[in-house]
């Protein structure tokens, strides 16, 4: 058997670069271990390649609907995409006689983050039994060897991050890094349908029985990406850390399900406003059209969900008692909510601008048609 050739590329807003194998003893960014780049692409590889290159095989044929035989893969492509604390994420083309297919591959190097990484392979399984919604990547594959952590998974082509950015005239704005072909500076209403489907999927996400959802989840961590072609915008979630009720629910024997609903809302609206300069700077609290954005992305997924009516009775319902709240109540309820970002590097910036936010989400929740 003939394998095939691997090639190893290192991926940049302004496309791809070689991996030099001079520059293969230098460490992954953001690892405390100094992990080096050779070992990162050599473990990768031995993961590709065991059993025949199983993983990929099953894998591929999987996406594409048939079954793949390793003559077919003229070459495979190791590209590492970026680095975080937890992960240092590639992507992993084949190239194929007739196409190609790419796949997302996480690597975990430090015990946490192998940790962390095995919670949310099961995690993002689950979520794709119970909802088989396409907004999570599908998980394929999770293996541990060479001292670290691999999961292989679907990739969301041509998606990429966004993030706050400051343009030449010091004005804050939305940037799409579209690596390979640079930055690009989105409009408000590009940023604004961004920001409510990002909403849309997190509250599809949302269970009504238990009050789980997906958290945390920060823009600044690019969890979310974006996708814009011909003008029209898509957006997926990339990661599940975590699937558990808000803190403040835990260990409650009874809570109202109408106001675990209203209790997500309202820190799903802090949380969108979230992010950082530029995804690494100072923290950025996102511009108000971002609200109006969150409440109607949240609508547009309750009105998706089937079992909503078996929890919270109808919609309308739903809508009259909100909009009940004045801004003073929703002052008093927020109050709990903002205990969860005390001690974080959040917390001054949420202070700061909470009494307006009140304000603009109150005026957003009066405007939902009712």
């Amino acid at each position: 058997m003939v394998n095939p050739r691997i090639r190893y590329l290192v991926s940049s807003p302004c496309g791809d670069i070689p991996a030099e194998k001079d520059k293969w003893d230098l460490p992954l960014e953001c690892d405390q271990l100094k992990t080096p780049y050779g070992v990162y692409f050599h473990s990768i590889n031995d993961f590709l390649s065991r059993e025949g290159f199983r993983p990929l095989i099953d894998a591929a044929s999987k996406k594409l609907g048939r079954k793949i035989h390793i003559k077919e893969i003229n070459e495979i492509i190791i590209r590492t995409e970026k680095h975080g604390l937890l992960y240092h994420p590639a992507s992993i083309e084949l190239i194929l006689k007739e196409g190609k297919v790419k796949f997302g591959l996480n690597v975990a190097v430090s015990e946490f983050g192998k940790d962390c990484l095995k919670k949310e392979f099961s995690i993002l399984k689950k979520l794709y039994i119970k909802f088989n919604l396409p907004y999570l990547p599908e998980v394929y594959y999770l293996i541990e060897q060479n001292s670290m952590v691999f999961l292989l998974e679907e990739w969301f082509e041509g998606y990429h991050e966004f993030h706050i950015s400051q343009n030449e005239n010091g004005k804050t704005l939305l940037k799409l890094w579209e690596f390979g072909k640079g930055y690009k500076y989105l409009s408000t209403e590009q940023s604004f349908e961004i920001f409510k489907q990002a909403s849309k999927i997190l509250t599809l996400y949302y269970d009504f029985d238990n009050y789980c959802q997906i958290q945390p989840w920060h823009h600044a961590a690019g969890d979310f990406i974006a996708k814009i072609e011909d003008e029209v915008i898509d957006v997926r979630l990339t990661t599940a850390r975590q699937y558990e009720p808000f803190m403040v629910f835990r260990d409650k024997e009874k809570i109202n399900p109408v106001l675990a609903l209203l209790y997500f809302l309202l820190i799903l609206s802090i949380r969108m406003r979230l992010d950082k300069l530029d995804g690494l700077g100072k923290i950025i609290w996102i511009e108000d059209y971002c609200v109006e954005a969150t409440v109607t992305g949240f609508l547009e997924a309750l009105k998706l969900r089937d079992e909503f009516s078996l929890h919270l009775g109808s919609e309308d319902e739903f809508l009259m008692l909100i909009q009940s709240f004045d801004k003073k109540d929703l002052k008093t309820v927020f109050e709990p909510l903002l205990e969860i970002y005390s001690g974080t590097e959040d917390f001054p910036v949420i202070i700061e601008n909470i009494g307006n936010h009140i304000g603009k989400l109150y005026t957003a929740i009066q405007n939902l048609p009712s």
